[in-house]
């Protein structure tokens, strides 16, 4: 059968594909099917089809999964936050464990790596610290749409966060649209709002809204009257922060700082560790899941009385805290250096000596600390994984042990193959920090080979 755009099919979907949707065959042609689950029958709708595979979207389940379950969000399906609610968490967690299997055997050639069954989240609802949520047009705020990624949904609720955060939503929202600005559009340049954070501390209760905003005038005075507003509608709200942001990717991460109202940091606790975390900083984003995610990670590094261990990337510096009592120093090494404040806030808060910080790219902070020949190497990179001239610091700098975080495995199969001639890969762990999307955290565990 020759595939269109736009045809209607009927599928038996399979499995879950690394991403979230759904797979399934026709006349021995993979079809990517969004909204798909493993064990249903669905009718979709072709949306585009490439040499050898093609996606489609659900538009009607003929038989469900017989592991679907009713999902708690109204918004579920439309919104984008989300795409397995819909799907028992057993299964969830099982889905995850196989695709990073899957993908570290045929993206990285590792098909003897022991792959650990995924380690649940505490909670599956609620357990988000921080959320993102995106301005657009005249005016909505909200969560991009799941199949059309380029609207904003007005979300009502959101269960991925506890209920103030969506009042808050709420409020700005009805605050925004009676201000008489618009929102940003990268197209032109034009335009204010462009997205809200907010974030609560585990820990301690209190809750930060950051506003970043376009560069335009008419911001500065808007935002400041808008962060009393909330203040005074939500005094649990402690600290108001407002960023701008030039360029025009949506991303929610301010380029200057304009103001703060409060204290501008909030305190949080990953097991014995104390966190200072700013507006922008990068923390775990859910506190619980991440106590498991970092002992996992001092499990694999092991300790050294008399040796150092280096932690790249390390954002707040809560890895590096936590691997403090098993090394005689720890060197944490991240470029941004609002981060590295952040991060001797935090050994502060948590009564550690033994870490230094340095604000660095990874590769030439290696290189300047090759001298201390570091038992153990850690690194958290971002998606897109580690550069290649990270990954042959570390093999130049040959230490005992490797502890890769990832949060894609494509990215970690890549690099895991890269550090393999000299690594042995012992173990990776899926640790789910985000029930009901399609987010996959690991941590990977790495021996130098001939060492034991």
């Amino acid at each position: 059968m020759e595939l269109r755009d736009g045809m209607e099919l009927e599928l038996a979907v399979s499995r879950l594909a690394l991403g979230g949707r759904g797979v399934a065959r026709l006349d021995g042609l993979v079809v990517f099917v969004d909204g798909g689950l493993p064990g249903a029958q669905v009718r979709a709708r072709v949306t585009r089809v490439r040499k050898g595979f093609a996606e489609a979207e659900v538009t009607e389940t003929l038989v469900p999964s017989p592991r679907a379950v009713a999902p708690e969000c109204p918004h579920f399906g439309v919104c984008g936050g989300c795409l397995w609610q819909d799907l028992d968490y057993g299964e969830q967690l099982f889905w995850k464990r196989e695709q990073v299997a899957e993908t570290l055997t045929r993206l990285g050639g590792l098909s003897g790596v022991e792959v650990a069954p995924a380690v649940a989240s505490p909670r599956l609802y609620g357990y988000r610290n921080k959320m993102e949520f995106a301005f657009a047009g005249r005016l909505h705020l909200g969560l991009h749409e799941r199949r059309r990624p380029g609207r904003v949904l007005d979300i009502e609720t959101c269960r991925l966060m506890a209920p103030w955060a969506s009042e808050v939503v709420g409020f700005v929202r009805d605050w925004c649209r009676d201000s008489g600005l618009a929102a940003f559009d990268a197209r032109t340049g034009k335009g204010v709002w462009r997205h809200l954070v907010l974030r609560e501390s585990a820990a301690t209760g209190k809750r930060l809204a950051h506003l970043i905003t376009g560069p335009a005038r008419a911001a500065g005075d808007k935002v400041r009257e808008l962060g009393e507003a909330i203040q005074e509608r939500f005094p649990e709200v402690t600290s108001v922060a407002h960023s701008v942001r030039r360029a025009p990717t949506a991303v929610a991460v301010g380029e200057r700082q304009v103001f703060v109202r409060g204290a501008g940091r909030l305190e949080e606790a990953v097991g014995s560790v104390r966190l200072a975390v700013s507006p922008d900083a990068f923390v775990q984003t859910n506190t619980e899941a991440a106590q498991a995610l970092y002992a996992l990670v001092a499990q694999a590094a092991g300790g050294d009385a008399q040796g150092a261990a280096w932690d790249l990337y390390c954002g707040c510096g809560g890895i590096s805290l936590t691997l403090a009592p098993h090394f005689e120093l720890v060197h944490g090494v991240e470029a941004d250096e609002r981060a590295i404040e952040d991060a001797k806030v935090s050994a502060t808060l948590s009564g550690i000596e033994n870490c230094v910080f340095h604000a660095q790219d990874a590769a030439r902070a290696m290189a300047d600390l090759a001298a201390t020949r570091p038992a153990t190497v850690v690194l958290d990179p971002p998606r897109a994984g580690a550069a290649p001239d990270v990954l042959a610091g570390i093999l130049a700098a040959a230490p005992t042990r490797v502890v890769y975080v990832s949060c894609n495995p494509a990215t970690l199969a890549r690099d895991l193959k890269i550090l393999s001639d000299q690594y042995q890969v012992t173990s990776v762990t899926p640790v789910d920090l985000f029930p009901h999307t399609a987010h996959i955290e690991c941590v990977a565990a790495l021996v130098a080979r001939g060492s034991e």
